[in-house]
């Protein structure tokens, strides 16, 4: 089964709305950012094969809502109209931040959190006023308006209401367990083994889900931990949190015993009601002073730029309760100072280029001052060193269209003769071949490399000997976060930030193909710890010069799915993959079918 569309290219036309950028992904689909007539919109993609009842569920859901602090709905259809493989929901655009972000990147005060929470659970008393459940309520499902701070509820995906079909046939229903009350854990411990039990969640499901939210928001961490999953359930049913005034002293008393109730262990001793946890806020509220003005984490400053040393960080640890997490804006890094008479440093951000970049400049230059003629074409010597192969074979969206490669065979205009191994295919680049077996990664040969050299020589030998404009020089793609969920589910896999692994666009002999900016997928080359061979890796190519690669969305060959954040790596372990000669359009590329992915934080 395919995933939901990984990217949409910018300007893409659906139903009349024109998308501009992604803003979103998860597992059933994603949300961009669209316009029409000059609004914007929250446009939401759902995979129909994937989502099934969820569509309908969330649409009705949608259209029961209607209040301030909801995301309203806009409308929705089928896409393609014809031939429909994808439901679209449109949706009110909040300009803002998720709540998580919103609370690192301000610090905000107790006064500003608890006003925030206000409008979450103004938000889930009118959605429980009209007999609905949220029941994913999280910091990733709240949205903090950018312009005046208020907060919305989205994403009523796995939501509920009386008369609605179960969307699972599990004894829990769909939920983030993170975030799951204790009557959940504890009905799930009582009936796993009762053929066709089913939990029923209610309004008190949601108040626990919001106790978890508050407390990080106050101290910084989750309210209850453990090794592992069954240690987690134990302390969410047995364990009593540390109150939030006690981890962190500028949590106001007052609001630490709101958050106390909302995690009592049973729905008749918490919060009854959203509405009481309305009047709770706005009770705390009115005998506030100005210490609820204060933010509730200590700020990254200058003192704390540098790494702590590991004993301090120990000691930390150790002693968790006494020390107050850190948010805000990070100080930037201290530049070193610059010696007297030496040019300072440039301050603005300039592209990485690998050592063999620069070796092959250097080469150029070198070969150019000495007449060596690097344009014949001629080939290389028979002990020619090839380069070693870095990226080597050791160990939540698809997309709506695929990146293709022109029909027809087509003619190589490379100023160096291309060995045959090297000749272009005309062919689907998201293509994989069933079964395909594993396939080690060899070193390109070295004519390949002379490409490389040549097209590098030629530049320097117009621009250095000639006086001849230089190349139209486009900068690598701004950054961009990754998709939500997707470092977790790299890790849960074993995949961890800045691990790296073996990848083709095609599996056949090592050549050269025809790719185009917008959505493409690669195949990963033997398993990746707990990632398959042939696994689908899916996003989107950016031409520029380079060809960047951002993949967002996994496929395993048994039809699993989920986000994942790797950039696409040439061979030689550098980011984006080089052009090869022959195609100089500004929106497609010749590069060579060999790759690597790195898995990373964000996309730089």
């Amino acid at each position: 089964m395919r995933p939901p569309p990984a990217i949409l290219a910018p300007g893409a036309e659906v139903l009349g709305y024109t998308v501009e950028r992604q803003l979103g992904q998860g597992g059933f689909g994603t949300v961009y950012l669209a316009s029409n007539a000059g609004q914007p919109f929250a446009l939401k993609l759902l995979y129909l094969p994937r989502a099934g009842e969820r569509v309908e569920r969330e649409v009705s859901i949608l259209l029961k809502l209607h209040h301030p602090h909801v995301v309203s709905l806009q409308g929705y259809g089928l896409w393609p109209p014809r031939e429909p493989r994808f439901a679209i929901i449109v949706m009110e655009y909040v300009d803002g931040r998720r709540l998580d972000l919103w609370a690192d990147e301000e610090n905000p005060s107790a006064r500003r959190v608890t006003r925030v929470l206000l409008d979450v659970a103004r938000a889930l008393a009118a959605t429980h006023a009209e007999g609905v459940l949220h029941r994913d309520v999280k910091e990733a499902n709240i949205m903090v308006r950018a312009s005046d701070g208020p907060a919305k509820l989205l994403d009523f995906g796995i939501g509920d209401y009386t008369g609605a079909r179960d969307l699972t046939v599990d004894i829990l229903p769909p939920a983030t367990p993170e975030f799951r009350a204790p009557e959940a854990w504890r009905y799930f411990r009582q009936y796993a083994r009762v053929l066709g039990a089913r939990y029923e969640a209610g309004a008190a499901d949601d108040l626990w889900a919001l106790g978890v939210v508050l407390y990080w928001l106050l101290t910084g961490r989750r309210p209850f931990d453990g090794e592992d999953d069954a240690d987690f359930i134990e302390a969410v049913l047995t364990r009593t949190p540390v109150p939030p005034h006690e981890v962190n002293e500028r949590v106001p008393h007052a609001l630490s015993d709101v958050c106390l109730r909302l995690l009592e262990k049973t729905p008749e001793t918490r919060t009854p009601s959203a509405l009481a946890v309305v009047a709770a806020l706005e009770e705390v509220l009115r005998g506030a002073d100005a210490a609820w003005d204060v933010p509730l984490c200590d700020a990254f400053g200058e003192d704390t730029a540098t790494t702590e040393s590991a004993l301090d960080s120990v000691e930390k640890w150790m002693n968790r309760p006494r020390h107050r997490p850190r948010r805000g804006m990070r100080a930037p890094p201290e530049a070193p100072p610059t010696p007297a008479g030496a040019t300072p440093p440039e301050t603005t951000a300039k592209p990485r280029h690998s050592l063999r970049a620069w070796a092959v400049v250097v080469t150029a230059l070198v070969l150019i001052t000495t007449g060596a003629l690097l344009l014949r074409g001629a080939a290389g010597p028979s002990g020619a060193v090839t380069l070693r192969q870095e990226v080597a074979p050791t160990d939540k969206s698809t997309q709506s269209d695929r990146a293709v490669a022109p029909n027809g065979t087509e003619a190589i205009t490379a100023a160096v003769a291309l060995p045959a191994t090297l000749q272009e295919v005309a062919a689907t680049v998201t293509t994989q071949l069933p079964e395909a077996p594993y396939l080690p990664l060899s070193s390109k040969p070295a004519k390949k490399v002379r490409s490389v050299m040549t097209r590098t020589a030629g530049m320097v030998t117009c621009t250095a000997l000639l006086g001849c404009p230089g190349p139209q020089v486009r900068p690598p793609p701004p950054p961009e976060p990754c998709p939500v969920g997707a470092v977790k589910a790299m890790k849960e896999r074993g995949v961890r930030t800045g691990d790296s692994h073996g990848a083709v666009f095609v599996f056949s002999s090592p050549q050269i193909i025809r790719v185009h900016e917008g959505p493409a997928q690669v195949i990963l080359v033997g398993p990746w710890n707990d990632l398959p061979s042939n696994t689908e890796l899916s996003g989107r190519l950016i031409v520029r010069d380079r060809v960047y690669g951002r993949l967002t969305w996994a496929t395993t060959p048994k039809g699993d799915s989920f986000p994942v954040c790797l950039d696409l790596l040439s061979e030689e372990g550098d980011r984006g993959m080089a052009r090869e000669p022959g195609d100089d359009s500004p929106t497609s590329a010749r590069i060579y079918t060999t790759a690597g992915v790195k898995a990373v934080r964000e996309f730089e």
